[in-house]
């Protein structure tokens, strides 16, 4: 998935929005896709909403701004929620909605010169598409606040340290491409897995257990499970 406006840097439109939305649904219902990438072309990932779309929703009444709102920024939900593993490629800026996509993803990966910029406070604004609620899980409460309410921008080497990038490197489409390659070659325990430390991830120890136990049985009664299971016992080779 590319976001192409070079014309704007790839800034977010109400029709960008729609149309990551009717991606997102057609990839959710194909089974065939089994990893993503969402990237930006020509050096930037996004810079964020569109300031002519920013500037039209400050004269727009408050219902209709809210309603507007919560009709194109669920492709931040939508995106976190795919059951395909996500991998970001960001190269150049992710700015403020841009940035909060990133963060849908499941995994990041950056250039050297990547920046993730949380825009909104330099605006007057709040965090929104989903980053309020992303951030916080990524880094914890104190340094997303912290984060947002300075509103600078953070390199890929900080974000890194952060735990918001899980790799910089010089080619950060290439490097995506080839991870999400390896996960198409996953068994379809990779999506499980997904499914479970997501679930996990809201509940307690002994529930994420009973969890455990659920996706594991169904594991074993997956046709794949004795070859796979077969290849790993005699070679014991992980790749």
């Amino acid at each position: 998935m590319v976001c192409d406006r070079p014309e704007s840097r790839n800034a977010i439109t109400d029709a960008l929005f729609t149309e990551l939305i009717r991606q997102l649904e057609s990839i959710a219902a194909d089974s065939s896709v089994r990893a993503v990438v969402v990237t930006g072309a020509n050096g930037t990932f996004s810079a964020g909403g569109d300031f002519e779309t920013i500037g039209d929703l400050g004269r727009t009444s408050e219902q209709q701004v809210a309603e507007n709102l919560a009709r194109t920024m669920c492709a931040a939900e939508r995106l976190w929620a795919l059951p395909q593993p996500t991998i970001a490629a960001v190269d150049g800026a992710a700015v403020g909605a841009g940035m909060a996509l990133a963060l849908a993803c499941d995994i990041r990966v950056a250039s050297p010169g990547a920046i993730l910029l949380p825009s909104f406070i330099r605006m007057g604004l709040l965090p929104d598409t989903g980053a309020s609620w992303l951030l916080p899980r990524l880094i914890g409460a104190g340094p997303a606040l912290q984060m947002l309410l300075a509103g600078r921008p953070v390199g890929a080497e900080h974000a890194q340290k952060m735990g918001l990038v899980a790799q910089v490197t010089a080619d950060p489409l290439q490097t995506a491409l080839e991870l999400a390659a390896l996960l198409t070659r996953q068994p379809a325990a990779a999506a499980a897995t997904k499914r479970l430390l997501r679930a996990a991830a809201e509940t307690d120890l002994a529930t994420a257990i009973d969890l455990e136990a659920v996706e594991q049985a169904a594991a074993f009664h997956r046709g794949e499970f004795a070859a796979t299971f077969d290849a790993w016992r005699t070679t014991r080779v992980a790749d």
